[in-house]
């Protein structure tokens, strides 16, 4: 009678705690999920939390390094529905992992009641800097140009109450003062110097700003694209090292068909592995180098684009490729006996986990006195029945399998072969080690081995043999 009361006090607590439990519903909504890491500002979401549970007073923390606001407790009564804005200011430490790749941070952040419990939620902010938020571009110049247009765009939803910006390049050097809203464009327009641009070629220049906000600065790279007098516009980059890439496009921006001509040079070695996007026009030979040329009457907007990538992967896997063959032909005519050992799984009618283990011994020179040694790994058994040839000798204690062949002829072969098993499953690799060789060869004793071997088993998966 008592074992009763005591079980129905139990599951009257129980009935009560879950009755308790913390159930809220919880929606956010962003107001401005950025931080730009030089600024430390916070993100802000209107968080909109309803009680579905009891009353209570609760309070929101993370245990990453992210700081959350308000700090201070809030009632929700029971059915209440209420709206909050959070702040979230990320720490140092999380900031630092996105200083080279600026993105989005997931993190696990708790809701805790007074007397409710503890409920976790998910929450996303943007990690960025400076030098990602703010865009920089301008208008194309050409020789007639007698003003150049800047533009300096905001990427993100975050307002810039105050920034300086000094410009600068070839073309001119100018500062400006001005603010700059969520996802806002702004244009500048600076004056140019006709004897400047006389001293030009065409193709593209580099374009600065230094942007300084608050206690952050940042500087800012574009190019201006300086347009030939046909109007031909010319972009050349060059990019990689064992794959180098190298990639010419001359655009007509003007009005006029023109006539837009493209060469690279290449010597005799790297033209070898070298490819092209499309055929050259036509190629010059001079010495050691071969020139080639691309030629295409563009249209207005039409463009003549040239890739050419030089794959140096292609001579170092050649190398390699070589390197391995000598060794091996080395090893190959080196050795006296070549032996080789590889597995197959067994199938029992258990299905216990067993393997069958084959030695390949081939002479390539007269060899006698042969003893071959194989150890067996600690979690198997030796399985009693073998091969053509039985072994000599099994050392229970040691694990060892012995076998000792009188003589070898030059080209004679031999297959050695047994089982092993084991009635515990096997997951992962399973490896054998190497077998071991002492015979004798003119009156020397000599000793080799041969590859090792192992076995992959993995759940529900393909099993699989290997040897190296």
């Amino acid at each position: 009678m008592m074992f009763k009361k005591i079980g129905l006090l139990v599951f009257i607590i129980l009935l009560i705690n879950v009755a308790s439990a913390i159930n809220l519903q919880i929606e956010k909504e962003p107001i401005n999920d950025v931080i730009v890491s030089e600024l430390n500002n916070p993100s802000t979401f209107k968080f909109t939390i309803k009680n579905l549970g009891e009353s209570d007073t609760f309070e929101i923390y993370s245990l990453v390094d992210v700081s959350i606001s308000p700090k201070e407790p809030f009632s929700i009564a029971g059915g209440e529905t209420k709206d909050l804005n959070v702040k979230l200011t990320a720490g140092e430490s999380i900031k630092k992992n996105f200083e080279k790749s600026p993105g989005y941070f997931t993190f696990i952040y708790k809701i805790k009641g007074e007397n409710t419990g503890t409920q976790e939620d998910r929450i996303t902010i943007k990690i960025t800097d400076l030098k990602n938020v703010l865009g920089l571009s301008a208008d194309n110049l050409n020789p007639e140009s007698d003003k150049a247009t800047i533009h300096v765009q905001n990427r993100e939803e975050f307002e810039f109450q105050n920034i300086e910006a000094e410009f600068s390049s070839v073309f001119f050097k100018f500062s400006e003062n001005f603010s700059l809203g969520g996802l806002e464009e702004k244009s500048f327009t600076e004056e140019l110097d006709p004897e400047i641009l006389k001293t030009l070629i065409a193709g593209s220049y580099l374009l600065d700003a230094d942007i300084k906000t608050e206690n952050a600065s940042a500087r800012l790279e574009s190019t201006i694209k300086f347009l030939e007098k046909s109007g031909i516009s010319v972009q050349e980059n060059k990019e990689g090292s064992l794959i180098r890439r190298h990639e010419i496009e001359k655009i007509n921006e003007g009005n006029t068909i023109a006539l837009a001509e493209i060469s690279i040079e290449k010597n005799l070695i790297s033209r070898l592995f070298t490819s092209f996007n499309i055929q050259p026009t036509k190629s010059e030979t001079s010495g050691l180098s071969v020139r080639y040329i691309w030629q295409q009457e563009l249209r207005p907007a039409e463009s003549l684009n040239v890739v050419a990538k030089t794959n140096w992967y292609i001579l170092i896997i050649i190398i390699i490729v070589v390197i391995v063959l000598i060794v091996l032909a080395r090893i190959y005519l080196v050795s006296d006996i070549i032996v080789k050992k590889k597995i197959n799984k067994v199938k029992t009618k258990n299905g216990e986990f067993a393997l069958k283990v084959s030695i390949n011994l081939k002479a390539r020179k007269f060899v006698e006195k042969i003893n071959v040694v194989d150890k067996l790994p600690p979690i198997v058994k030796l399985y009693e029945r073998y091969g053509t040839i039985a072994p000599d000798r099994i050392d229970e204690k040691n694990r060892r399998v012995e076998w000792n062949i009188e003589s070898l002829n030059v080209n004679e072969e031999t297959i050695l072969s047994y089982i092993v098993y084991s009635k515990i499953g096997i997951v992962g690799r399973f490896e054998l080690p190497s077998t071991r060789l002492i015979y004798e060869r003119n009156g020397k004793i000599k000793e080799t081995s041969s590859n090792k071997v192992f076995f992959v088993s993995e759940p529900k998966k393909i099993e699989r043999a290997k040897a190296y």
